[in-house]
């Protein structure tokens, strides 16, 4: 019988062949061996088959899409469809992993039988600034929160019961957000790791980032992370200086305007609500319009609605 992994990781890729390489090769330098990693294609026409294939790894699969969809969830669902392992891990293909993650993730599964856990990112911003990811309050999960799906391991059975991701014409979040608030809906049992396990360098926020093919900051933070044994060390001391300095030069409005979100934040989860969802209710009228939005600052067309 052939070997089933203990991981199934799943790679939503499109047209940026010159970045996924740096995300593939964070998975191949996990300590955790056992995975099997499934790169889907949303109808790339660059050569991302050649470079994936240049791997030459049997536990890396290619598989491109006949159409494009525009987004995450197509891909996604399709890799949902073809995991063989009883975890599942996503890995955007602009983000990268630390060495740890997937241990990190799978100690705390097993030890805590949680449903889905998922580690803390460094979210690298278009000026250099790094910042950490949403840390949890008491260590609770709430939808309030937009956890990336790049930190997330899971139990392949919840998908049975959640189901897979929506199309973002059918919801007002994100498809990822949506998804991780169903599983929260559910009752399903998330939990934090308050361990640092993975960067994010979003391309939602860097103008043109798919057609200018961005991929310096890529090269600089994968060689960082694959060559610096204390790079994660310079990371986190980097961030506990720069919010020091900030408190020092009293910036009390950002300070101020902090403290004020947090304290809504708080009271819209007391409340039950996602005040993101209602942001962008408020703000775009129709579902799917956020998602049109980051596309325009990637750089990409808008997505035909009637199809």
């Amino acid at each position: 019988m052939p070997h089933t992994p203990v991981v199934t990781i799943i790679m939503a890729t499109y047209n940026r062949s010159n970045i996924v390489t740096y995300a593939i090769q964070t998975v191949l330098s996990q300590t955790e061996q056992d995975w099997e990693l499934l790169v889907i294609g949303d109808h790339c026409t660059d050569n991302t088959a050649d470079v994936i294939a240049s791997f030459n790894d049997p536990r890396i699969r290619f598989i491109n899409l006949p159409a494009n969809i525009g987004e995450q969830s197509g891909p996604n669902n399709v890799g949902l469809k073809q995991a063989r392992s009883e975890f599942i891990a996503f890995l955007n293909h602009d983000d990268l992993w630390f060495s740890n993650h997937l241990a990190a993730c799978l100690d705390t599964i097993r030890l805590t039988t949680a449903d889905l856990v998922f580690g803390v990112c460094a979210l690298v911003m278009p000026d250099g600034q790094v910042n950490i990811g949403e840390v949890m309050p008491d260590s609770k999960y709430h939808p309030a929160y937009f956890i990336p799906a790049s930190g997330w391991l899971f139990r392949k059975e919840i998908v049975n019961e959640v189901g897979y991701w929506l199309s973002y014409r059918a919801i007002w979040l994100y498809p990822s957000h949506d998804w991780l608030r169903r599983v929260y809906r559910k009752g399903k049992r998330i939990v934090p790791i308050r361990q640092l396990t993975w960067l994010a360098i979003p391309s939602g926020n860097r103008k043109n980032s798919y057609s200018e093919r961005q991929s310096e900051e890529h090269a600089y933070y994968f060689s960082q992370i694959s060559t610096n044994p204390a790079f994660k060390e310079e990371l986190l001391t980097k961030v506990v200086f720069d919010q020091r300095e900030q408190q020092s030069r009293f910036e009390g409005g950002k300070l101020m305007w902090q403290g004020a979100k947090n304290t809504i934040k708080k009271r819209f989860i007391a409340l039950g609500l996602t005040p993101v969802e209602l942001r962008f209710m408020w703000q775009f009228w129709w579902k799917g319009k956020a998602l049109d939005k980051l596309r325009q600052t990637r750089g990409l067309p808008k997505l035909n609605r009637n199809e």
